[in-house]
């Protein structure tokens, strides 16, 4: 199973895309972005970066928050 999952994210972070993605999260640290933060810092078409955000949780390589929680909590999406 750990091969199958390695093989999960690796093929996710294949889409150029994608690696921008995960790598604008990255610099956002641990309090995360939300979608529109990314959607301005990357440029992406709100439907492609939809796309983008549901391959990349399924490989479990972001976490989503429904709400917005207050102060320096995570917000939207994040690195694990």
């Amino acid at each position: 199973m750990v091969l199958e999952e390695a093989a999960q994210g690796f093929a996710a972070l294949g889409s150029e895309a994608r690696l921008q993605v995960v790598l604008t999260l990255v610099k956002a640290g641990q309090t995360g972005l939300t979608v529109g933060d990314i959607q301005s810092r990357t440029g992406m078409a709100a439907s492609t970066l939809a796309h983008h955000l549901k391959f990349l949780s399924s490989a479990g390589l972001v976490l989503q928050e429904k709400e917005r929680p207050v102060g320096d909590q995570p917000r939207g999406l994040r690195t694990p």
